[in-house]
């Protein structure tokens, strides 16, 4: 009884997983170079092993979703203040956002993205192009 609860508590975990990783392939595969470029406001292509990279390096642009995460934000942005102490809430994009390091971390509906931004110089330049992005994203979801 214990061996098959097991395999299915391990069949629904990987079912969750698939979807949300096949959710966020899906949602990167529909944003276009010309959008995020235009977002960014340099040329950048995407990447042919990942979806969800768009340039490269110093030069890039990365968005990790989590599918159904979004209950978990408030959480996230709790270890990202006590991680960085400069994090700042962030508004105009998503239910909830915070900017850590060089992320956004965007709460939309019941979804948790993070937008990693390598371009731009200052910090305010960095939130303004990582919020251009997520509502790029969330016009996708």
């Amino acid at each position: 009884m214990n061996s098959l609860r097991i395999v299915l508590i391990a069949l629904i975990v990987s079912i969750l997983f698939f979807n949300s990783a096949a959710r966020a392939g899906d949602v990167c595969s529909k944003l276009t170079e010309e959008e995020v470029s235009a977002a960014v406001g340099t040329p950048v292509k995407r990447s042919a092993a990942d979806p969800c990279r768009f340039g490269s390096g110093r030069n890039s642009v990365y968005i990790t979703m989590h599918a159904g995460g979004g209950s978990g934000f408030d959480g996230y942005a709790a270890n990202a203040r006590k991680d960085f102490p400069d994090a700042q809430a962030v508004s105009g994009v998503g239910s909830k956002a915070i900017f850590f390091g060089f992320n956004l971390g965007v709460q939309y509906k019941s979804d948790l993205f993070v937008i990693q931004m390598m371009l731009g110089r200052s910090i305010p330049e960095k939130i303004a192009l990582s919020k251009a992005v997520a509502q790029k994203v969330v016009s996708h979801l």
